[in-house]
Order: C-alpha cells, then structure tokens, then sequence
C-alpha cells in the first residue's frame, strides 16, 4: 500500500506544479515506508507474498525513476548525485525484480499480477527503433574489436553487454508484446554482468557509448511514460560529457539520434531543469517539507535484493 500511495504522490507532484513540493514529500515518505516494508519480507517469501512483492518492487522500480527525476531537477531537496549513479542504482533494482521473478515464476504467473508480464492477446503496432537500433549494433562492435589500446577484459565486457541487447529484442519484438519500449529499457539491464556495470560506474568511455545506445529508447518512451521523462536528455549528456574524443564516434548514432525536445511538452520545466523560472515553484518550501523526511533512507534503489539476473520477464 505504501509503493501505491508512493506512486500516486509523484504523479500527483508531476500533474500539479504549485503543490509539487507536498507531493514530492509524501511520495518519498511512503517510499521510505515501501522499501523498509519489502526488506523485511525479502528475508523469508513465501509464495502466498512472492507476487505482491514483485509487484511492489516493480512499482518501486517506476517510482524512484519518477522521485530521482524529481530530485534532479530540484537539487535543493537532496543530496546531488550523477545521472549514471542514479540509472546504475536503478538497475540494481531491475536486477532484484528479476530475480525475485526467476525464484517464484510460477507463483507470479499463477497470480493477480500475471497480465503484467504475459503477452497480449492482440497483434501490438511494431517499434521501428527496435530495428533501427539492431541495425547500429556491429557498428558498435565493430569500433570495439579495433580499439587497440583496450584491454581484453573490458572488451570482453562490453561485447557481452551489447549481446544482451539481442536479449532485449526478443523481449520486446514479439507480434503481441505490448509496452515493447518499457520491456525493453527493463530487459536489458536484467542481463548486465558485474564486471560492465563496474566499469560504468567508473565512466569507462566504452561503458558509457554502449549505454548511450539504451539511452535512446528513453527518449521514445518518454511521451507515453511520464516518470521517465528526462531521463534521456539527462542520460545522453552524462555520456557525451564523460566520453574523450577517441570514443565519440562510437556515441554519434545516439548522439544524432532525432532532436528529442520535440518529444515531450518542453513547456513543462520538470523536464528541462536548466530552462525553469524560478519563480514557479516555491523552492524554499520544498526544502522545508523534504528537511522534515529522514534521508537514512534515501537510497532507495540500494534495496538487498540478489545480485543475478534472469532474462524473462514475459511469457511466451
């Protein structure tokens, strides 16, 4: 109950500017709530639990994209963390949902939550970018393998993390898989090994051209999704700042991927933080009203869920 409550205040936060500071609070009130929750149960599922808790960390997984948007854009409520930081701690997260998925399977599909993860009935209309972004593949490859001065290791890692892009078209191409672009922004960090995520963490600049190729399907969900919106635009200037100019021709496709400002309401300043008035929400009490929630649990996406990853989240 508190997830929902949770999710229902930022969506609140994001329709209604003027009480954004109060909704903001609450949603990460019952956040903090939800994610002390579903630590004490993670110690001992029981089938009757495992579906609502898959469905919990799922909702938590929306929700602290749409509270670590909000936090972005309005620094003054917490502390400033990087957009790689924040999206690697989200799939941590995706990571312990799906492995929450691989250990009670047949417990959630048997459940009142298996429509999420089942296929439609009816055939869903195709998304191009899927094709689009398979075809750009062995030119990223192709940059990796030439890239002499790059130690076997890490190559390994990023090639193993563009095949799990391959995973991540299965998940979201089939003819009745619908929200194919949430499928797959979830698949494919399912499958990310410890090593790639590691040398993300350190801005390793093939790490980062290889996330530059997810980040764009941010920018198509972005319209249909609203607690992702920003994140595209905030993912692909991390990459570019972070990237020497050895790499930069291997971000060029993502980089020149088409003008996403023309995706979203750019009227709205909770996607565009560098362009707001800042006489349109009154920062002073959102300050106030985040000062008075603990922060100790703040960091939300650092949930102890289990470190492995499955590469289903939908049955055939």
């Amino acid at each position: 109950m508190h997830e929902i409550l949770a999710f229902t205040a930022f969506h609140k936060a994001y329709k209604n500017i003027e009480q954004r500071p109060y909704y903001y609070a609450c949603g990460i009130h019952h956040q903090d709530a939800a994610i002390r929750g579903i630590r004490q149960m993670l110690h001992n599922v029981t089938p009757y639990e495992a579906p609502a808790i898959f469905a919990t960390s799922t909702l938590l997984t929306l929700s602290v994209f749409a509270s670590t948007g909000f936090e972005a854009r309005f620094p003054e409520t917490a502390e400033s963390t990087s957009a790689i930081d924040d999206i690697l701690n989200i799939f941590h997260l995706m990571q312990g949902m799906g492995s929450m998925l691989s250990i009670a399977r047949q417990h959630v599909l048997n459940s009142f939550i298996a429509p999420m993860i089942r296929r439609s009935s009816e055939p869903i209309p195709a998304q191009p970018l899927l094709q689009t972004l398979e075809q750009q593949l062995p030119v990223l490859v192709a940059f990796i393998e030439s890239k002499c001065d790059l130690a076997e290791p890490e190559r390994v890692a990023y090639l193993e993390s563009i095949a799990c892009f391959r995973l991540a078209f299965e998940l979201a191409s089939g003819e009745t898989t619908d929200n194919r672009e949430l499928r797959f922004l979830f698949g494919w960090p399912l499958n990310l090994k410890p090593a790639y995520l590691s040398y993300l963490r350190e801005r390793r600049p093939g790490a980062l051209a290889v996330l530059s190729h997810y980040v764009t399907f941010f920018l198509i969900a972005e319209p249909k999704h609203w607690y992702v919106e920003g994140w595209g635009d905030r993912l692909m200037r991390a990459c570019r700042d972070n990237v020497d100019p050895s790499w930069m021709p291997a971000i060029q496709w993502a980089m020149s991927f088409p003008d996403h400002t023309t995706l979203h309401n750019s009227s709205d300043p909770w996607f565009h933080p560098k362009q707001a008035s800042p006489d349109e929400v009154d920062l002073s009490e959102m300050q106030r009203l985040s000062m008075s929630i603990s922060h100790s649990e703040q960091s939300h996406s650092r949930l102890p869920l289990p470190e492995t990853c499955p590469s289903t989240l939908q049955t055939g």
